[in-house]
């Protein structure tokens, strides 16, 4: 952990897990923009990684950034082994770290942080000890019996370490603290507020916890009994629940702690409300982008193949491989067909040799190519007919925003936001639709989408500027840096400086959450 030195308290401290500046994708790029966009403020960022993660900065710093701490969640500080008179204080923290991970519990958590705000009790004395070893044990045999212990044993290890790392990093001194998660984000912001009183806003754009129910239901790593079933109702205990719990107990954490909680569309807000958010803190605000930049971007070099593009970190939720399956579909009724992936393949290096063997399989190495990380993704929205979407969770993507604000129309899974960005509120049949939408997992749908588009010149003009037309109404940079500005202004009016004239859209006195934030879509 590092705290660069700076004077005095940041405007605004970001809590970014697992990206930002590290890492490249669309939150890191979000965050980049949000800091860019309001060069007059202070920032300071916290960043979870984890001990084996590289941390060379894949972006330049903006200038009003101050400080930033390193937060691995997989480390913590090794503390002391208190005599035995004071052993007393060592099972009290652990159920509540038990309850942090089950129920939940946001007293327990403010009780946590402080005792260990007061005290120096870390790994030695929580994890390495024989009380709590002791303790492990009633733990186990609440959460997990008959489950291999050895599993349990690293499961616990890992998670209550997590908690102890996060309840024992540097907090940046800031006016307010921003997570744009919940999760270990999220829980570090409850920390804060407990500690130091300043105002806590969250940000999700996925939802954090459907994420991680998507990853642990694919992950290979964790041993299942068979005893719960394969119903999603199944009440018996295994592994993957107890992760599960965790998560969901971290976002009930979060949200309670939280002041306001926004996030970019209505349907999130609906899982939020599942998770456990009050609608009472419930904010919306959509993505933006800087229109100017995609106002005249020049066609490429003609004649050329008909092109779909796919910008994209070439990872398991992306769908990368339905992209390449419905290309070699498409080339069936398109058969110059050009189909470029643009973004990174570092992130899982075993998913990236997949997908390049099944390119090399299905015998389309003249169709799909791979460009990896380009210096500017918009010069190659004038050389592309359709962009395409095939993940299997989104929140409101920058690169259909960016390339239809380009006038480029979309195909795109009916995960997130997409249909709202592609249909507006009139639906599929209204005369502004932007492009398709499809299933996820569907090859063959994804395939007959872009053959629409690019087999009718005319169709594909309409739909480009009808998603343009969107674009510019609703996520402009300017309009969504106004609604932040009055969003911290609302949880902290002597916070920060006022917002500037024109700039700012009020936040208050907007009611419940199915009446505040709503995204004007045009007619």
């Amino acid at each position: 952990m590092n705290v660069d030195a700076a004077a005095g308290p940041s405007d605004v401290c970001l809590l970014v897990e697992g990206g930002y500046p590290y890492l490249l994708g669309g939150v890191s790029s979000w965050t980049d923009s949000f800091i860019r966009s309001f060069p007059a403020k202070r920032f300071s960022l916290v960043a979870f990684t984890t001990s084996d993660q590289e941390r060379t900065r894949k972006f330049d710093l903006p200038a009003n950034v101050e400080r930033i701490v390193d937060v691995p969640i997989d480390a913590c500080p090794a503390g002391r082994l208190p005599l035995l008179r004071g052993r007393e204080a060592i099972a009290p923290l652990i159920r509540d770290l038990h309850a942090v991970l089950t129920d939940g519990g946001a007293p327990a958590w403010v009780r946590c942080v402080r005792e260990l705000d007061r005290c120096d009790l870390r790994q030695r004395a929580l994890l390495d000890s024989r009380p709590a070893w002791t303790a492990l044990e009633r733990i186990y045999e609440a959460m997990l019996p008959g489950a291999p212990l050895v599993d349990f044993f690293w499961t616990w290890r890992f998670l209550a370490r997590s908690l102890i790392a996060i309840a024992t990093a540097p907090i940046p001194p800031a006016r307010i603290y921003h997570a744009i998660s919940t999760g270990y984000p999220g829980l570090f912001g409850a920390r804060a507020k407990a500690l130091t009183g300043r105002p806590f806003v969250v940000t999700e754009h996925g939802i954090y916890t459907n994420e991680r129910r998507i990853e642990l239901s694919i992950a290979d790593w964790i041993y299942e009994s068979g005893a719960g079933g394969f119903a999603v109702t199944g009440t018996d205990p295994e592994l993957r629940r107890v992760w599960l719990n965790a998560f969901n107990a971290m976002a009930r954490i979060t949200y309670d702690a939280a002041d306001l909680i926004t996030t970019q569309f209505r349907t999130n807000q609906l899982y939020q409300i599942e998770d456990g958010a009050p609608e009472a803190k419930l904010r919306m605000i959509p993505n933006g982008i800087r229109l100017d930049q995609f106002a005249d971007i020049p066609p490429g070099p003609q004649p050329r193949r008909p092109t779909v593009l796919l910008v994209g970190r070439v990872v398991p939720i992306k769908d990368i491989r339905t992209f390449i399956e419905a290309a070699g579909l498409l080339r069936r009724q398109v058969p110059d067909v050009d189909a470029i992936i643009i973004g990174p393949e570092d992130e899982d290096p075993s998913y990236a040799a997949e997908c390049r063997t099944l390119v090399r399989q299905l015998g389309l190495q003249n169709t799909v190519r791979f460009l990896g990380r380009v210096r500017d993704v918009k010069t190659y929205f004038g050389q592309t007919d359709v962009i395409a979407l095939t993940s299997i969770s989104e929140a409101q993507p920058l690169a259909i925003l960016e390339a239809g604000a380009a006038g480029v129309p979309a195909v795109t899974t009916d995960v997130g936001s997409c249909r709202e960005i592609l249909e507006g509120s009139d639906g599929p049949d209204s005369g502004t639709v932007g492009g398709f939408v499809v299933r996820a997992c569907d090859p063959q749908a994804t395939a007959d989408a872009l053959a629409r588009l690019l087999l009718d010149r005319d169709l594909r003009a309409r739909m480009g500027r009808a998603l343009r037309a969107r674009i510019h109404a609703v996520f402009d940079q300017d309009r969504i840096v106004g609604l932040y500005e009055a969003l911290y202004d609302s949880v902290d009016p002597a916070a920060l400086d006022p917002p500037a004239s024109g700039r700012s859209e009020s936040l208050r006195d907007t009611g419940p959450a199915g009446e505040i934030g709503r995204i004007p879509w045009p007619a």
